[in-house]
């Protein structure tokens, strides 16, 4: 198979030579394309035809395409071929080269469809590198550290950058051109008027919080598993985590540049996650078990007539019942005598059907009788 960029003459006018692409306006007027770029015209071009077939060019497919761009930076390996830095500044300096007219792209290509192909390629193949600069989620590119607030202050102005990136037009050269100029030793400038961004690309505030603790709890286990007494060290590290986990007043200082949107959005996440950690290391405790619903253990008979609700003198009626009923009834007897006076009112209250209050029968029970007066004729 032959080399996937081997020079190649198209016409008097257009060539692929050493990974470059040339064309000529006019005699006097030559554009120069290279990076990425170069080898998508050059892909679109042979598509389909036999030079096409002999270097292995199949566009149609996302195998045949991830293909390309692997053997893309295989070739250009030597000239720093497939880094993002390399690409990205090889993409503005063929926008510069074309004015930033599209136009004549177009008119390299021939056609509207193959035009299209070359740009959809680089498209393709630039968001791959951009992928691999932010990382699947922010924790790829920001590794958890401790504690949680400098990680949501570090992540947050890594986020900006990472959601700048994942937006770029690659077919703007405006757009293109701005990032290639942010560009330093392969690394995106951090700029004074930056701001963070605490809202991250494909992650919900939950997955944030979980995938943090559960770093920090297997970091802090597998410490305290060093020791004999890995239960005690265990303790302790949970009140350094509540500690050093529940604060961000060091940070402070260098929140006082935030909006107060940040600032609150900032607070927010903190609030959420001292709830959060406070949860993990002291949980609630389980509620108290309630009470077993008490039984009825008396129910009424064929000797006495229960008091009924709407009596007038209900209580004196109650206290007669137990009276009564304790002089023939032994298990009775023996309840209202070794039990509380509140149990007896409960067992009164399902036997009469009607709330028995342990106050008023109290009272009822304590006032002496009337003594009955002589009449005199």
């Amino acid at each position: 198979m032959k080399p996937l960029l081997a020079d190649y003459i198209f016409s008097d006018s257009l060539r692929y030579e050493g990974h470059r692409l040339f064309y000529s306006v006019t005699n006097e007027d030559r554009i120069e394309i290279g990076g990425f770029l170069a080898a998508a015209v050059l892909g679109a071009l042979l598509y389909g035809r036999d030079e096409g077939r002999e270097r292995g060019i199949l566009l149609n497919i996302r195998d045949g395409r991830k293909e390309f761009f692997d053997r893309y930076e295989d070739e250009t390996l030597h000239e720093n071929g497939g880094l993002f830095s390399t690409e990205l500044q090889a993409l503005s300096e063929a926008y510069m080269d074309l004015n930033g007219d599209m136009t004549t792209l177009l008119s390299i290509c021939g056609n509207e469809r193959l035009c299209d192909l070359a740009l959809g390629l680089m498209v393709d193949y630039m968001e791959q590198l951009v992928k691999e600069q932010t990382g699947e989620q922010i924790y790829d590119v920001c590794p958890w550290t401790g504690p949680f607030a400098q990680w949501l202050f570090n992540a947050g102005y890594i986020e900006t950058r990472r959601q700048h990136l994942l937006s770029i037009n690659w077919t703007d050269p405006v757009e293109v051109n701005a990032l290639s100029e942010k560009l330093s030793n392969d690394k995106l400038q951090t700029t004074n008027d930056q701001q963070p961004t605490f809202v991250f690309d494909g992650l919900s505030a939950e997955q944030v919080l979980n995938g943090y603790w559960s770093w920090l709890w297997d970091t802090v286990q597998q410490k305290a598993n060093l020791f004999p007494d890995a239960k005690l060290r265990l303790a302790e590290y949970k009140k350094q985590i509540l500690a050093n986990e529940t604060t961000y007043d060091s940070l402070k200082p260098e929140m006082k540049d935030f909006t107060p949107e940040q600032l609150n959005l900032f607070r927010s996440w903190m609030n959420k996650w001292v709830d959060f950690v406070q949860s993990q290391i002291q949980p609630p405790a389980e509620p108290k078990r309630q009470k077993k619903e008490e039984k009825q253990l008396f129910f009424p008979d064929e000797v006495l007539q229960c008091p009924t609700e709407f009596m007038k003198e209900k209580y004196a009626a109650t206290r007669e019942y137990v009276k009564e009923r304790s002089r023939y009834d032994e298990e009775f007897r023996k309840f209202a005598k070794n039990e509380s006076f509140a149990k007896l009112c409960r067992q009164l209250t399902m036997l009469f059907d009607w709330y028995v209050d342990p106050d008023s029968l109290r009272k009822s029970m304590l006032r002496k009788p009337k003594r009955k007066t002589k009449k005199y004729v």
